[in-house]
């Protein structure tokens, strides 16, 4: 399906359930104002979403009802449950151009003002009704919960010691251990008594102080049972932990009253006590504040015989859902993927989101699992505790025209878009960008054992901005296992940054099998464009690689089967290594046809030691060495001047700038990062010894 067929779909298909809409015989109505005891009509309307679905249920005939969400704000108990067993085919729907709220939060207020300048009040809930929360909204944004260091990572340092403990009943196969993290004792200076220069119990007796650990792709969070400040030691406890990835984890102080000095900073007691550093120009009187209570909004969950069907939500806000660290905290688990979505979707099929927002979550946003012909539609997902979207054991999904950014605020290992042993999913013209993690995952298999994902397409997006510095081993677009049928196209993906291995755009990973890469324009990418760690049958083909640190071209593992096709690219260097692991390069076995480098600062470069005469023997009689001619590539304009080199390769133009979202030029301006955004990524780079002239000032 192309472009132009693509919305056009878009627009008839939207068309189409507008029009079921009114033609819809039933509808019902809901205000913020409405009353329990109420018909549901205009005039007397029902008080929240539940209580009309709940007529839905007892309403005659089979016709499509129309649930009415008037504008305003719905505070919700429990979230809406639907399921296999509703009568009718429901179209939940709000005002488009003044969206309703559905918050999981309630409102925090009564703040005075302490000597220091900081906000502090009780919160009756969390000695009441046990109702904890780690996770604060104030004015639209995420608060910080009280934390150090306040910016970056502290250092782990030598062995990671681990004592196993014989208690029953607490093994889980993987066993249970005590376990030590050791780093400088500079660094827990914070949970020393401020008068006394002592270790301070009174740091664990308040709350749960935690550890959040960075393991490469993976995070792990613990609370804390004991530290010595002077020895630098951390004490944890639970299964399944382990030694480190590399020598490189690193990790950050939760939860503590030490740890509050920051504006935009909160603590809350165990006394309900909640204490916050009010970010510039809030005033007490004016703030909104909301502590969340609930994980889902909105559960839509068949069964595996009879699925829910036909529900479709539409022009709806859901925002402020929760996370709470279990008390034997959590297990490295990639991509996050324990987390569920604050919408979440089980057994169910033709279920609709369109023109929804799902902000300020402690998980995911959405979350499809063994689902089939489901829909996200220019949707706004930000602020997301996990990652925005994820698809679990699920055909035909389609994700098209819907921003996700600002991820892993929780987890920072979330994915923009996680895709798990699922087939035909279309996730076209999405912008994904500021996470800490991969854009877009698909796959679930490790190595060539039999895989359920297969024919999934990833097209037109713009995935820019990941990584941060903070993980390692992620991608714009990452791959695993086999997925005969499965391409990924016309994407613009850049700025990816590893804290230390692993920043690439393009990642075929553990087994990546029957994969098409083409049209993809890919730079900025700390590890390089292209990255295949072992895989088979693959084909790259048809695209930009500009601008790696590391190197712009990897290969890792050599195997006996051809592990990839790779042709008609254009790769384009400004100083650093057109190759990496020259012995996969010598040795594996990969068809190469056609492809033309170029480094602008060495007319003659070479292939990781190897001369162009050696590489064309070795590789590609036919490749060429030539200036690219693209306008300004260093600022991100790969336009060309001329077609001359590019003709000489066979290499066909793109037309990259109908990446990302379309419409209304409204909708485009919210996908873009704020500028102060941009300018501190480029800062987190620029931090490093040594980086491409693209992050120059």
């Amino acid at each position: 399906m192309n472009r132009d067929m693509l919305r056009k779909l878009f627009v008839i298909t939207s068309a189409a359930i507008c029009c079921l809409t009114a033609a819809a015989q039933n509808i019902i109505y809901v205000s913020p104002e409405g009353s329990a005891s109420a018909e549901g009509t205009a005039s007397d309307p029902l008080p929240s979403i539940g209580s009309a679905v709940q007529k839905a249920r007892n309403l005659p005939g089979k016709d499509t009802v129309r649930v009415h969400v008037a504008s305003g704000t719905y505070f919700l108990d429990e979230p809406v449950f639907l399921s296999s067993s509703e009568t009718h085919p429901l179209v939940i729907e709000g005002d488009a151009e003044d969206i309703p709220v559905i918050s999981g939060g309630y409102s925090i207020g009564g703040w005075e003002v302490t000597p220091e300048g900081w906000w502090r009040t009780k919160v009756p809930e969390v000695v009441k009704y046990g109702r904890v929360f780690q996770q604060l909204y104030v004015n639209g944004e995420r608060a910080v919960l009280a934390r150090t260091p306040d910016k970056g990572l502290f250092d782990v340092i030598g062995q990671v010691d681990q004592t196993p403990v014989e208690t029953e009943g607490k093994g889980d196969g993987y066993g249970y251990y005590v376990q030590r993290y050791s780093t400088d004792p500079g660094n827990l200076k914070s949970l020393k008594d401020v008068n006394a220069g002592v270790w301070s119990d009174s740091n664990l007796k308040d709350n749960d102080m935690r550890i959040l650990l960075f393991q490469s792709w993976d995070n792990t969070y613990k609370n804390i049972d004991y530290v010595n400040p002077d020895s630098g030691f951390v004490y944890v406890h639970g299964t399944r932990l382990h030694g480190m990835y590399s020598n490189h984890n690193r990790f950050r102080l939760e939860n503590y009253r030490g740890a509050l000095t920051a504006p935009g900073e909160w603590f809350l007691g165990s006394d309900g006590e909640l204490t916050y550093i009010p970010r510039k120009g809030e005033s007490p009187e004016t703030a909104l504040a909301f502590a969340p209570g609930l994980r889902n909004l909105v559960v839509i969950k068949g069964g595996k015989d009879r699925p829910a069907t036909g529900i479709t939500l539409r022009n709806l806000s859901f925002q402020h859902t929760s996370y709470v660290l279990p008390a034997k905290g959590t297990t490295p688990y990639q991509a996050a993927a324990h987390l569920d979505g604050t919408v979440f979707v089980e057994d169910a099929e033709n279920i609709v989101l369109d023109n929804c927002e799902i902000q300020h979550t402690g998980n995911y946003a959405i979350s499809f699992n063994r689902s089939r012909d489901c829909s996200v539609t220019r949707s706004f997902l930000y602020d997301l505790g996990g990652g925005g979207i994820k698809i679990d054991y699920s055909q035909g999904v389609s994700v098209v025209n819907n921003i996700i950014r600002k991820g892993g605020q929780v987890f920072p290992s979330g994915v923009g878009l996680l895709i798990r042993e699922s087939s035909g999913t279309k996730a076209l013209h999405n912008d994904i960008c500021d996470l800490r993690y991969t854009g877009v995952s698909v796959g679930w298999v490790w190595g060539y054992g039999k895989s359920q994902s297969f024919g999934n397409e990833i097209g037109w997006n713009h995935i820019h901005h990941l990584g941060w510095g903070e993980l390692d081993d992620m991608g714009g677009v990452y791959t695993l296992g086999i997925q005969p049928g499965t391409t990924v196209h016309d994407n613009v993906i850049h700025d990816v940054y590893s804290h230390d291995y692993g920043g690439w755009g393009l990642y075929t990973d553990e087994g990546s099998t029957d994969i098409v890469m083409e049209n993809n324009l890919v730079y900025a990418c700390k590890c390089g464009g292209f990255h295949q760690h072992y895989g088979k049958d693959n084909i790259i083909r048809n695209n930009i690689l500009a601008w790696g640190e590391w190197q712009l071209l990897q290969w890792t593992r050599i195997e006996d089967h051809r592990s990839f096709t790779f042709e008609s690219n254009i790769i384009l260097a400004d100083g650093f290594p057109l190759i990496g692991n020259q012995e996969a390069w010598r040795m594996g076995k990969a068809d190469f046809d056609r492809n033309c480098f170029w480094d602008i600062t060495d007319s003659h470069p070479t292939f990781d030691g190897m001369s162009l005469e050696e590489f064309r023997k070795l590789r590609d009689p036919k490749t060429i060495v030539a200036d690219p001619m693209f306008k300004d590539p260093l600022r991100g304009d790969f336009t060309f001047k001329s077609l001359k080199t590019a003709r000489k390769i066979g290499f066909k133009p793109f037309d990259y700038s109908e990446a990302g979202v379309f419409g209304e030029d409204s909708w485009k301006e919210r996908a873009r990062m704020r500028p102060e955004e941009i300018e501190e990524f480029r800062r987190v780079v620029r931090e490093s010894d040594n980086y491409s002239s693209y992050y120059a000032d």
